[in-house]
C-alpha cells in the first residue's frame, strides 16, 4: 500500500476510535465494523458496486441505508463520508486498522499459542497467564493450534513477541552450538 493511503487509512481508523470513545460507544462501533467486515468478506463485489460510478447517487445511498440499516450514526457516516470522498474502498483497510488501534488502546493482545498436542482448559489458563505476565497485556484474544512439529512445548506468538519455548527450536540451538 502506498505510503499517502496508509495515512488516509490510519487518520479515518484514528478519527473513529477517537469519535467511539468520545460518544461511550466503542463496543457498539466495534461490533458494527465488524459486521461490516464480515460482509465484505462474504460478498467482496460489494464494495466495487457501491464505489462504481455506474451507480447513480440515489441507489448508492439505497445500498448504504440497507448495508448500515441496523448500526450506530458514527458508522453510517463513515461510510458516507468515504463515498463522498471516494476512498469507499479502502473501508476494509480502515476497518482493520481500526481494530488493531481498538485493541491496542483496551490492552488486547491477539495472540497464537501453537502445541503439540490439545491442551486442557486449565493448562490454557496457565498459558495465558503466562503470556499476559511475557507481554504485560491486560487481556488476550487467543487462538490454539496443534502442530505435532513442534515436537514438544508451546511456542506464543504476538504481533510484537515471540515467546518459543518449543523442543523442536531447543533442539535446533542445541544442535548449532555443537556444530559451532
Amino acid at each position: 500500500m502506498a505510503k499517502k493511503t496508509r495515512q488516509i487509512v490510519n487518520q479515518y481508523a484514528q478519527a473513529i476510535l477517537e469519535l467511539a470513545a468520545e460518544q461511550h460507544n466503542s463496543d457498539e462501533v466495534v461490533a458494527d465494523l465488524t459486521a461490516l467486515k464480515q460482509v465484505i468478506a462474504e460478498q467482496p463485489m460489494l464494495l466495487v458496486t457501491l464505489a462504481s460510478r455506474e451507480l447513480d447517487a440515489k441507489n448508492q445511498d439505497q445500498l448504504v441505508n440497507t448495508l448500515t440499516k441496523t448500526a450506530i450514526p458514527s458508522v453510517q457516516n463513515l461510510l458516507r463520508i468515504l463515498m463522498a470522498n471516494g476512498r469507499l474502498m479502502l473501508l476494509d483497510q480502515i476497518i482493520d486498522d481500526f481494530l488493531d488501534l481498538y485493541k491496542q488502546s483496551q490492552g488486547i493482545v491477539d495472540v497464537d499459542i501453537i502445541t503439540a498436542l490439545e491442551v486442557e482448559q486449565d493448562q490454557k489458563a496457565k498459558l495465558e497467564a503466562a503470556f499476559i505476565r511475557h507481554s504485560g497485556a491486560k487481556q488476550l484474544n487467543p487462538t490454539y493450534q496443534v502442530d505435532p512439529t513442534i515436537i514438544g512445548g508451546v511456542i506464543m506468538q504476538s504481533k510484537s513477541l515471540l515467546v518459543d519455548g518449543s523442543l523442536r527450536t531447543k533442539i535446533t540451538q542445541m544442535k548449532a552450538q555443537l556444530l559451532g
